[in-house]
């Protein structure tokens, strides 16, 4: 798993760097800003997958506080169950509903279930031990120049700012963007070793004479 730092650590940083005064009112500005830019990064990477067992009752379980996505879900015999997205279907009696669950609320409702817990892999926002969001950590660099972007376009907005300022603020948080979007995308080592070795693979054997 690559490091990952705490949205906090970064915010307190910029506050610091950019000397803002009311730091403690513009604190959460800038956590909301940092999941903006989380957002704009567009990477799976701005989450983790996690593994966790969770209490059934009544044919449904709560999900868990930190769930984005639901990945699979299966019991401890390893029988897997299906998504079924209009839950309605589950009253068809012409239908065979077993082993399917749908989402609703805030809750996962099973069809039929006997289990009194179910596993479950599912993409979560990470949060540090104070409940803050974490960010990978090479994604500090492009979070960090969002934050100075949103903050100073106040100033611009009310014409304090020079606008070349602005731009050029602007232009960096796009270039630091599009750079944490692409070393998200790039293989890692062992990756680019199996892609170099299919790709060999490929090349049409030439006899030389």
């Amino acid at each position: 798993m690559q490091p990952r730092i705490s949205v906090k650590q970064v915010v307190q940083a910029v506050i610091r760097n950019l000397g803002v005064q009311d730091a403690a009112s513009e604190f959460h500005n800038f956590v909301e800003w940092a999941f903006e830019a989380e957002k704009k990064i567009g990477s799976f990477k701005t989450f983790v997958i996690k593994e966790v067992s969770i209490s059934v009752s009544n044919k449904q379980a709560a999900l868990p506080n930190d769930f984005i996505e639901l990945i699979d879900v299966k019991n401890a015999n390893n029988r897997f169950y299906e998504a079924e997205q209009r839950p309605f279907r589950e009253k068809n009696t012409h239908m065979n509903s077993y082993n399917t669950y749908y989402l609703t609320n805030g809750f996962i409702r099973f069809s039929e279930v006997t289990d009194t817990s179910i596993d479950i892999a599912y993409t979560a926002l990470d949060t540090d031990d104070e409940g803050y969001p974490t960010i990978e950590a090479n994604h500090e660099d492009a979070v960090s120049a969002y934050l100075m972007y949103k903050y100073k376009a106040r100033d611009y907005y009310n014409q304090k700012l020079p606008k070349y300022i602005h731009d050029d603020m602007k232009r960096e948080w796009f270039r630091l963007c599009a750079q944490a979007r692409g070393n998200d995308n790039l293989p890692n080592r062992n990756q680019m070793r199996a892609i170099s070795k299919y790709w060999n693979s490929l090349v049409p054997h030439v006899p030389r004479y």
